[in-house]
């Protein structure tokens, strides 16, 4: 807001106190007259709401239950199934073929490292059984250049 419009001077309403009150008193009472008149009725309109509600209730969950059992056997199978063969149709062709020759792959591949492991394990076991005393190793490294020497010959 401007300066200009807040130093202008509001216009003043004179009110007569007494007049107000009186109007007051008469809005008061006319809103007390209604409210007689009109609740016995808006209390016996409460109880036929309820009572139509309960009624309403009553009847319709049955229906209910029966529409959701109705799609869950018949709608929901129809819309997968419908769904299935959409997918079919917009996969390309090629996808699948490349699908299962990298899942080939994978298991190809899993196997050989399964084959791995167990042989590194077998001889790890191997090697801790066989006995590492200074006697036995001097034993096999002079069995092994004998070896050698009478290869070469």
């Amino acid at each position: 807001m401007s300066l200009r419009s807040r130093s202008r001077k509001m216009p003043q309403v004179n009110i007569d106190s007494a007049r107000l009150q009186d109007a007051q008193e008469k809005v008061a009472k006319g809103a007390r007259q209604a409210a007689d008149r009109v609740g016995p009725t808006t209390r016996q309109a409460r109880k036929i709401a309820a009572k139509q509600m309960k009624s309403a209730r009553t009847w319709s969950a049955p229906r209910i239950d029966q529409a959701g059992q109705y799609f869950e056997d018949e709608v929901g199978p129809r819309v997968g199934a419908m769904l299935h063969r959409t997918a079919d149709k917009v996969e390309p062709k090629g996808s699948r073929g490349r699908r299962g020759l990298a899942t080939i792959l994978l298991i190809a591949g899993g196997a050989v490292g399964a084959a791995g492991a167990i042989v590194t394990r077998r001889n790890a076991a191997r090697s801790a059984e066989e006995p590492t005393s200074p006697e036995h190793l001097s034993a096999v490294s002079e069995n092994s250049s004998t070896d050698r020497a009478h290869s070469n010959n």
